[in-house]
Formats: C-alpha cells, sequence, structure tokens
C-alpha cells in the first residue's frame, strides 16, 4: 500500500520520520550521559515508540482491519493475498506449422504486506519471480493492478528450447465483476506476448521460497 503514496508524500513522510528518529536518538544519548534533554527531545522519542509500534502492528493485522472494512479494498487497494491457477495464452505463431500453440496451466502466488508485494509463477516448464512489483489503483474506475517485472527459470529439460529470459506484466482484478478473478497479459524479451487468466483457489498467505 506504501507504493500507492506519491512519491513527493512519499519523501516528505521519511524526512518527517528521519527528523524524529535523529531527535529522539540525540535526546536518548542526553538522557544516558546525564546532560538535561528539551520537552522536544523526549517527545521525539515518545513519537518514534509509538509510531515503530503502530507501524509493526499495522503490518500484522491488516488483513484483518480489511475484513472487517471491506470499503478498504476500494480505498487503497485490494488484498490479492493467495494462490491463484490459470492459463497463459501466448499469441506466437510456429513459424514452421503457422498454428499458435494452446494454452498453458499456470499457478501465481501473491505475497502482500503493508509495504511489499511478491509475486511468483509456476507452470509445468519453467518458474518466474518478479523482481519489481508497482501497484496502481483507480477507485472510480473500479480498476486495480500489479505490474511487474520479472526473471523466468525453464527446466532443464526444456532448456533446449525455451531459454532463460525476462519480461514484463500486469494482473487487475476487478472488485464489481469477481474479486477472486486476474486478467492480465505477459512481454518478453523473446519479443513474445500473451494473456494471463487466473482465478483465486486459496486465500492463504504463501509462503514464498526460491
Amino acid at each position: 500500500m506504501w507504493a500507492l503514496i506519491s512519491r513527493p508524500k512519499q519523501v516528505l513522510i521519511m524526512v518527517v520520520l528521519t527528523t524524529i528518529v535523529l531527535l529522539s536518538l540525540e535526546g536518548l544519548n542526553e538522557w544516558w550521559t546525564g546532560q538535561p534533554t528539551s520537552l522536544l527531545k523526549w517527545a521525539s522519542i515518545a513519537a518514534t515508540i509509538i509510531s515503530g509500534g503502530i507501524v509493526a502492528g499495522a503490518n500484522l493485522v491488516w488483513r484483518w482491519i480489511w475484513r472487517r472494512i471491506p470499503q478498504l479494498n476500494r480505498w487503497f487497494f485490494p488484498d490479492l493475498n493467495g494462490e491463484w491457477k490459470g492459463t497463459l495464452q501466448t499469441t506466437w505463431r510456429d513459424p514452421e506449422t503457422g498454428q499458435v500453440p494452446g494454452p498453458i496451466d499456470a499457478t501465481v502466488t501473491i505475497r502482500q504486506t503493508l509495504f511489499t508485494t511478491h509475486v511468483r509463477m509456476r507452470t509445468g516448464e519453467s518458474e518466474s519471480w518478479a523482481t519489481r512489483v508497482i501497484s496502481e489503483a483507480d477507485p472510480a474506475a473500479d480498476q486495480y493492478r500489479l505490474w511487474y517485472s520479472y526473471n523466468n527459470k525453464p527446466r532443464a529439460e526444456v532448456s533446449h528450447r525455451s531459454c532463460r529470459h525476462e519480461g514484463a506484466a500486469w494482473l487487475e482484478v476487478s472488485l464489481d465483476d469477481n474479486p477472486d478473478r486476474l486478467t492480465g497479459q505477459y512481454y518478453t524479451d523473446r519479443r513474445t506476448t500473451g494473456d494471463i487468466e487466473l482465478r483465486r483457489v486459496s486465500s492463504a498467505i504463501p509462503v514464498l521460497q526460491r
């Protein structure tokens, strides 16, 4: 959700928090060495402790809050945590036969926190890991997207015809249509593209391993 805050506001928040933390550290040093400490520095110490606790607590209970206040899915971003299954349909056409291969099965796992989002995709032939994820929300249009770049690693048995590559993709959800359905597209550095169709089969927070 942090990514949905505009960059100027992110910078302002970081500057303010950094100033508070520095003042609190200076105040703690003065207290430790027996020097008189100003009220501002005592307030900074208290603000650092309280804000740290709020951030840590919010990161742990945000899903519980989202369930109790569903409107937050629209105001900020939907909870996409879980396992999603579906298909990838390439637009690539075999130059020898002129045919477009049929869809292949895919499983996508998404792990969200208040500050990060991780995406992994698995097919019968390869695995992909997102290297960067950007959240985009347009509540007025009921459009919520994850844009991400990824690295793809094919299984050894197919590496002779499917090389390791990089790409980019987006996944989109409409809360009015179906909050458990994701659609999107992908683009690779092999100059191929395709469509993604997924449905959520589990809302449990996945453990992503590489």
